[in-house]
């Protein structure tokens, strides 16, 4: 009963507080000199103690607004889609022609970086990319398909807008079908850079267009090695979380 009595008390003098200030913003809840009752100070004392508060924050993709640095330790989703050509260089003889799909997840594993190198050029963040690789040829000879996948370092440039620009590179295994003279193994490596722009339509999804430098070989495990080299481009569309 007694501290039934004290919780309604402090509930009682919170309550005056309360519509003391609703009359008169500016007049203070408690004049300097004003004497507490001790029962009153004691029962505010253990509201204050016994009862719970929550805080609440809202955290979004974006360290403080769009176009600046990602938050690190968020995430990206995406699929991307496109055309590879393949270009007489080194030991690839012929062009041919084949279509990828390329489902992604990424890891972005740093805050702010760059933003003291070359006046800042390279401010962005550092991002872990896992990329599904699956191919199918089209046109050439080269008939078939490829699947794989590969791993990529991804940085994600500020500019203070939703244009945000990026470079990537890695490298992946991959099991192919393509039944073509530059590709002499089933199993072949891939190694492959690219440059390409996300455009941010709410804070959270971005189109992407890609393009990229793409090369498969068996790394002199078999001979020859001839090897693959393609200027592939995509599209496709990603969402951080």
């Amino acid at each position: 009963m007694r501290e039934m009595n004290r919780m309604f008390l402090a509930c009682a003098v919170v309550a005056g507080f309360c519509l003391a200030g609703a009359s008169a913003e500016d007049k203070p809840l408690i004049s300097q000199g004003q004497q507490v009752a001790p029962d009153q100070v004691k029962a505010i004392q253990v509201l204050r103690r016994e009862t719970p508060i929550y805080v609440t924050e809202k955290q979004g993709v974006w360290a403080n607004e769009v176009g600046g640095p990602l938050r690190e330790d968020c995430h990206e989703l995406g699929f991307q889609a496109g055309y590879a050509r393949s270009f007489k260089w080194g030991g690839t003889e012929n062009i041919y022609g084949a279509v990828y799909a390329n489902p992604r997840f990424g890891w972005v594993f740093t805050d702010l970086i760059g933003d003291d190198v070359c006046g800042g050029i390279f401010a962005g963040n550092g991002e872990l990319v896992v990329e599904g690789v699956f191919g199918l040829g089209i046109s050439g000879g080269m008939h078939g398909s490829t699947e794989g996948a590969v791993m990529m370092y991804k940085h994600n440039f500020i500019t203070g807008t939703r244009c945000v620009p990026f470079v990537e590179l890695g490298n992946g295994v991959s099991i192919n079908h393509w039944g073509i003279h530059e590709t002499q193994s089933d199993f072949e490596f891939i190694s492959q850079v690219g440059f390409g722009i996300q455009y941010f339509c709410t804070d959270n999804w971005a189109l992407i267009l890609e393009a990229r430098y793409h090369h498969m070989s068996n790394a002199g495990l078999t001979k020859p090695n001839p090897g693959l080299n393609n200027v592939m481009g995509t599209l496709g569309v990603t969402r951080f979380f």
